[in-house]
């Protein structure tokens, strides 16, 4: 990430915007806002909605509308992110920070858990939150009188769920692949079950990379670049903790005589 600027903090951890938010922000709002009418139709489709299509693709609102619903998106996102961290600090584990930026949301943790059953519980909390927020926000759809919020609302709903399942596809280290590890992890070392979570971590991300130039998606193209390059570090950092896990400064230093 380029750079970021704390806007706050929840919980004591501090929240983050990178500058590449600020950049796609514009970029959601003008994606909904040009397909308002066909978004539209489709939640009317999904929830029997009935809403006024044309008068949602009026004037000034689309464009409202979509700022609203991609801020709505990013707050969803931090929600996330705020699951992982809260199931994380339950287990004692501390989070640095919490950034959000151009392809969604990372929550840094002060180290890394311990035990499997403890980083599945954690790679899981955000999903939850997610599908908590879809389930909460189409609960709310059908209790709401205003179609431009119920727009917003219904548009959150099948995000948040999208978001959710898109999050738990063994693609590591999405949280999918994060859970995919900790299952590894009940029979493997660490850095075993990391090698191979990262291979197919690798793997989907050549798929999603694929798939993202066949449909001229540059937004799946730069998700697979991340997962990709993300999957590779990370093996790679753990591979050198198990390396070096019980060496002391004494046994690489250089005896003088």
């Amino acid at each position: 990430m380029l750079s970021s600027f704390r806007v706050g903090s929840i919980a004591g951890i501090p929240i983050k915007l990178d500058i590449t938010l600020l950049l796609i922000l514009p970029v959601v709002a003008y994606l909904i806002a040009s397909g308002m009418g066909e978004i539209a139709v489709a939640l009317n489709q999904v929830f029997g909605a009935g809403l006024g299509v044309d008068t949602l693709t009026v004037g000034a609102l689309p464009w409202i509308l979509g700022f609203a619903a991609g801020i709505g998106l990013f707050v969803c996102v931090l929600l996330h992110e705020l699951g992982h961290a809260a199931v994380a600090q339950y287990y004692g584990y501390g989070i640095e920070s919490i950034t959000l930026w151009l392809l969604g949301g990372i929550a840094r943790p002060e180290e890394q858990p311990d035990r499997w059953d403890h980083e599945f519980w954690i790679a899981v909390g955000g999903p939850v939150v997610s599908i908590a927020i879809g389930v909460g926000c189409f609960l709310g759809f059908g209790a709401i009188g205003s179609d431009p919020i119920r727009f917003v609302v219904g548009y959150l709903a099948i995000l948040n769920i999208v978001l959710a399942g898109f999050n738990l596809l063994p693609a590591f280290p999405l949280d999918g692949g994060r859970v995919l590890r900790a299952l590894l992890g009940r029979t493997r070392t660490r850095a075993e079950a990391t090698q191979i979570a990262a291979r197919i971590g690798k793997l989907f991300a050549v798929v999603f990379g694929l798939f993202g130039l066949l449909a001229f998606n540059l937004f799946l193209v730069a998700v697979a670049f991340f997962v990709y390059m993300a999957a590779a570090a990370e093996s790679r950092q753990t591979m050198l903790e198990a390396a070096f896990e019980g060496v002391v400064v004494g046994d690489v230093m250089t005896p003088v005589d």
